[in-house]
C-alpha cells in the first residue's frame, strides 16, 4: 500500500486486508505498541465472559489465568458498522441552545484541532446556534457514517467545506493557521510561513487541488456521492450573516509567543491528502472513487 509506505495509513496486521476503514486517533509510537502484541485472536467480537473462557462471535478462547487474577479491558467501539463508533442522527447539531454536543470530528482525524475550532466558534460568534452550526460540516445518518472507502473522501470534503465556511470570517482562518493543534499550520513546517505558502500556491498547488476535488464532488462527477456526502444544496455562509461577539477586554495569550520547533523536515501533512484528487484521475475511471482507493492500496 503506497499510503502505508508513506506513513499516511496503517494496518495493525500487515498480513491481512482490513474489511473496514477507521480513523484511529493514535500516534506512531502507540501504533508500534499495538503491533508488538503477537497473541491475536480473530474470532469476531466478544459476546460474553464466563469463569473459564471468553465467548466470541465465531468461537471461544480459554482464560489463561483464573478470573480473579485476570484484567479485561474492553476496547470495542460502542456500535459496530459505524465509522465513529457511535450513531450520529440525521439531525445532529453540535451547537444546541445553551449546550454543545460532542460528535463527529471537524478536521480530519484530528480531535484536538476539531475541539479548538468548536471552542473558537463558541467564544467568538454570537449566541446563535443556527449560525454557528452553518460553519461546520460533517457526516450524519447511517448512510454517511459507514466505515467504508467513501469515508476517506468524505472527511477530506467536509474539512475543506468547513474551512471554506470559516473563511467568511478571515480572523477564524487566522486562528486555525496559528493553532498548534492544526498539523498543517506554518509552525509545524520546517520552512515556516514561506514554505506553507509555497506548498499552497507553488508547484504542488495544494489549494487548487483541494478546491478542484470539492468542485468535482458538487458537480456530480462521482456516482458514489451524488448527494455531496449528505450536504447537497447547503450554501456556505455569507460574511454579512456572521455576527461576532463584542471584543473581550481580557488580554489574549493565544497563540503562545514561544515558537514551536518543527518536528518534521518534510512538507505539510495534507500534501498527501490532496493526492486523492490525482489518484482519482489515475485510477482509469475518473468517476470511480473506489478504484482510486484500490489504485493506492
Amino acid at each position: 500500500l503506497q499510503y502505508e509506505k508513506d506513513g499516511i495509513m496503517a494496518r495493525l496486521d500487515t498480513s491481512t486486508i482490513p474489511e473496514v476503514f477507521k480513523g484511529a486517533t493514535i500516534d506512531k509510537s502507540e501504533l508500534a505498541g499495538f503491533k508488538s502484541i503477537k497473541d491475536v485472536v480473530r474470532l469476531g467480537r466478544v459476546t460474553s465472559i464466563t469463569s473459564d473462557e471468553i465467548k466470541l462471535e465465531k468461537g471461544t478462547v480459554p482464560l489463561p489465568a483464573p478470573p480473579a487474577d485476570t484484567l479485561f479491558v474492553d476496547c470495542m467501539a460502542d456500535m459496530d458498522g459505524t465509522f465513529y463508533g457511535f450513531r450520529v442522527a440525521e439531525d445532529f447539531k453540535i451547537f444546541d441552545g445553551d449546550q454543545i454536543n460532542m460528535g463527529p470530528l471537524i478536521v480530519s482525524y484530528n480531535v484536538c484541532c476539531s475541539a479548538a475550532i468548536i471552542a473558537y466558534i463558541e467564544s467568538t460568534f454570537a449566541d446563535d446556534s443556527e449560525m454557528r452550526n452553518n460553519l461546520l460540516y460533517f457526516g450524519t445518518g447511517e448512510n454517511h457514517t459507514k466505515p467504508d472507502f467513501k469515508m476517506f473522501f468524505s472527511q477530506f470534503y467536509y474539512q475543506n467545506k468547513t474551512f471554506n465556511a470559516l473563511g467568511a470570517y478571515p480572523p477564524a482562518m487566522q486562528f486555525v493557521l496559528n493553532s498548534r493543534t492544526f498539523l498543517d499550520a506554518p509552525c509545524h513546517h520546517y520552512l515556516g510561513l514561506p514554505g506553507f505558502i509555497w506548498a499552497m500556491v507553488g508547484p504542488s498547488q495544494m489549494a487548487k487541488k483541494a478546491n478542484k476535488f470539492v468542485e468535482r464532488v458538487e458537480s456530480g462527477d462521482f456516482p458514489d456521492c451524488q448527494d455531496c456526502f449528505g450536504v447537497a444544496g447547503r450554501k456556505l455562509p455569507e460574511p454579512k450573516d456572521l455576527k461576532v461577539k463584542e471584543k473581550s477586554k481580557v488580554k489574549s495569550n493565544y497563540p503562545p509567543q514561544k515558537k514551536l520547533k518543527p518536528k518534521s523536515k518534510f512538507g505539510l501533512n495534507c500534501c498527501a491528502s490532496v493526492d486523492i484528487v490525482n489518484a482519482v484521475e489515475k485510477s482509469g475511471d475518473p468517476t470511480n472513487m473506489n478504484g482510486a482507493v484500490k489504485s493506492n492500496a
